[in-house]
């Protein structure tokens, strides 16, 4: 195991002796107990992230709201909420799932592009923070929904600044050619025009620049366009939420910025244009991403003259990031071998090339049929993501605290 191999796992998971663990639990006990493939998640980890995020963002107290998307099993949402934090939702199920998990309605915030009418009136019905608006016809429809319902409702004004982020394109979305919020030009237009939606009481501001992001630069650059606008048209906002995005380590030698420096730096900005305004904040990767792994068994080696193909029991259905963005997760043996590495491509069971979960990776030699592999950061926009195609059941979820565990999503099966 590489040294250090802790900046993606910290000390939550690590080797003991001869084999993995999560917390206090050895990855080959889950896997007997529960098979394969099982997503894994240290509770503990997951706690510490929020507990960075907190402490790195103290100067300006954002409201956390934590993007469910990335992963909403309603477990994890019930850590983060006895974490105190809020919740960043998309659709109507996540506002039912936040719901079921007792988070408060105030500190729910309802973001994306195509709210229909009947998700539009169950935030209203349960009382929401805010809805986050991303164009004019999704503006005139939540101002004659509030009429009906003789309510004036909170929301913020998506906008896109057009700034540019070192990120995989697909999760670029502050770009002007994006489907992502309004033109400057247009949030001018509708501030100056703010009574012809009676039923909208316009709270503030939002802006999103994308996911993965690697340095605290494109949100100064976002702050200091925004502070401009702002100032030319004296529009003072309420609130501001300025997103998530913030990167974790997918690599071990990948140049990501501290979180704390994200935070002293964002902190800065705001404390000295932006100190009346409250701040919202939407992790999600970067809370549960390294907090998950994905665990796998061997079905067969396969070496031939061109490459040596370890072929596992998760598949892109299991894990679709690497097929989707080419992206890249770290990979090992749950067993500390003493065999010499050799170059593998890690692939799944499903009948298309792009299934695989890694190229060229370094793995011991021996590893046969039944032996136990190790898909790291996987707790972002895994399981989220999973699917049953190829007629597989999505695999089973389990939550890790010290010494106790517990299923939190049964295995699908065939029937």
């Amino acid at each position: 195991m590489e040294t250090n191999i802790e900046v993606i796992f910290k000390n939550f998971f690590y080797y003991k002796k001869e084999h993995f663990f999560v917390e206090d639990v050895s990855v080959k006990t889950i896997a007997e107990k529960f098979g394969t493939p099982v997503y894994i998640y240290s509770k503990n980890y997951i706690i510490d992230r929020v507990g960075e995020i907190k402490n790195a963002f103290k100067p300006i107290n954002p409201l956390i709201c934590y993007s469910v998307k990335a992963n909403s099993n309603p477990e994890i949402i019930k850590i983060l909420n006895n974490e105190n934090c809020g919740m960043d939702v998309v659709s109507g199920g996540e506002i039912l799932k936040c719901l079921k998990a007792k988070i408060k309605p105030e500190k729910i915030v309802y973001a994306g592009v195509g709210k229909k009418e009947e998700e539009i009136i169950s935030g209203i019905k349960s009382n929401i923070l805010m809805f986050n608006i991303e164009s004019i016809a999704e503006l005139q429809t939540i101002n004659l929904i509030g009429k009906k319902y003789n309510k004036k409702i909170s929301c913020a004004l998506r906008i896109n600044l057009d700034i540019e982020t070192d990120t995989h394109h697909y999760t670029k979305t502050s770009k002007k050619e994006t489907k992502f919020g309004f033109p400057i030009e247009q949030i001018t237009y509708i501030l100056n025009n703010k009574n012809h939606y009676k039923n909208i009481n316009f709270k503030g501001l939002h802006f999103h620049l994308g996911s993965q992001l690697k340095t605290h630069t494109p949100y100064i650059e976002a702050l200091k366009k925004l502070k401009i606008f702002l100032d030319k048209i004296k529009f003072i906002p309420e609130t501001l939420d300025i997103g998530g995005g913030f990167g974790i380590h997918y690599k071990i030698e990948e140049n990501i910025e501290d979180i704390n420096i994200f935070g002293r730096k964002i902190s800065e900005f705001i404390l000295v244009n932006f100190k009346k305004t409250q701040i919202i904040i939407e992790p999600g990767r970067f809370i549960v991403g390294n907090t998950g792994i994905l665990v796998s068994k061997v079905i067969y080696p396969k070496k031939t003259p061109h490459k040596n193909f370890l072929i596992i029991d998760a598949g892109m259905n299991d894990l679709i990031r690497p097929a989707l963005y080419n992206s890249y997760h770290h990979i090992i043996s749950e067993k500390k071998e003493n065999s010499e590495n050799i170059l593998w491509d890690v692939v799944g069971p499903i009948c298309e090339t792009g299934d695989f979960l890694g190229k060229d990776r370094l793995l011991p030699e021996n590893l046969k049929s039944k032996d136990i592999i190790i898909i790291a950061s996987t707790g972002a926009y895994g399981f989220s993501m999973s699917s049953n195609y190829n007629g597989r059941p999505r695999c089973e979820e389990v939550l890790v605290d010290k010494k106790s565990i517990k299923s939190i999503r049964k295995r699908e099966n065939l029937t």
